[in-house]
């Protein structure tokens, strides 16, 4: 059951925002079965956080609201998006934390996977102010079992989970269940599970050329469409409109060559797009919470 809640949660607490270093360096992914008793305060992080509730009852609190949940209840928050829980019962989560910058590098191609892609973009909640996406969805027992089998490897540091690809592997595994679960909801709801062609076309090409000065007029003539029509159509796949898609996908590109490389802040914002500094810094700190130099710096503490 989702409860509207009257005023945004941000206004009882203060914010505290979770960086990545609670991944290990190295890693991918990061596992922290937790009991939230009786209440987590409202709190952000630059990271993917998958969450599923193993045991007990409680609350959820979004920028969309209160929801009741219980075994079997989970969530992917995208980065930069804000929550907490209530009232917890005996309140037993399983999270899995992973990086921001995967949904650019080893799962770039998740966003366009039938399977997969209604994880990462389609049909999720999105706050317009900082583009962040809550994808819900309800796992059966059997479910829950197998999304925590897929991921203990990684938190008890067996040997087929200690490098990045075995990370990955078993990021994966959970992922795929977990999608399952988001279709049974889609196909319950009557909601629509695949990317249109255009959409698909249109983050190719954003995708390959992302240092391009695109406007939608540009974007629009390379794909031979209407510049209303591919608005109308992206935002109604993506949850937001082309050229804000891209101010992110700007910005967690940068993220990844910020942690990747030693190319200086004002080449990594030209490899982006963003060849002004100051530009670039302002646009990466809308998503991140932090400027192009500052976030570098908390990575490598």
């Amino acid at each position: 059951m989702f409860l509207p809640e009257h005023g945004p949660p941000e206004h009882e607490h203060g914010i505290h925002r979770l960086a990545a270093s609670h991944i290990r360096p190295g890693s991918l992914v990061a596992i922290f079965p937790a009991r939230h008793y009786p209440t987590t305060p409202w709190h952000e992080h630059d990271f993917f956080e998958l969450a599923v509730i193993e045991s007990g009852r409680g609350q959820h609190v979004t920028d969309q609201g209160v929801e009741q949940i219980e075994r079997g209840a989970a969530f992917l928050l995208s980065p930069g998006t804000g929550h907490e829980y209530r009232g917890g019962e005996e309140l037993h989560v399983y999270n899995c934390l992973f990086r921001a910058e995967l949904a650019d590098a080893e799962l770039l191609w998740a966003r366009r996977d039938p399977h997969l892609g209604v994880l990462f973009e389609l049909d999720a909640a999105v706050d317009e102010r900082t583009g962040a996406r809550i994808v819900r969805m309800h796992l059966d027992d059997d479910q829950v079992d197998r999304v925590i089998a897929a991921l203990e490897p990684i938190r008890t540091g067996a040997p087929d989970a200690s490098t990045r690809a075995g990370q990955l592997a078993h990021l994966i595994m959970a992922l795929d269940v977990v999608a399952i679960a988001r279709h049974h909801a889609l196909a319950t709801t009557g909601s629509p599970r695949t990317m249109p062609p255009l959409v698909s076309d249109a983050l190719a090409l954003l995708d390959t050329d992302l240092a391009y000065p695109w406007s939608l007029d540009d974007l629009s003539a390379r794909l031979n469409v209407g510049r209303f029509h591919l608005t109308r159509l992206f935002t109604r796949s993506l949850g937001v409109p082309p050229m804000r898609y891209l101010e992110r996908l700007r910005a967690r590109r940068a993220a990844t060559l910020l942690s990747a490389t030693d190319s200086s802040v004002a080449a990594v914002g030209a490899a982006v797009g963003w060849p002004d500094p100051a530009h670039f810094s302002r646009r990466f700190r809308v998503v991140f919470g932090a400027s192009p130099r500052a976030y570098r710096q908390r990575l490598s503490r």
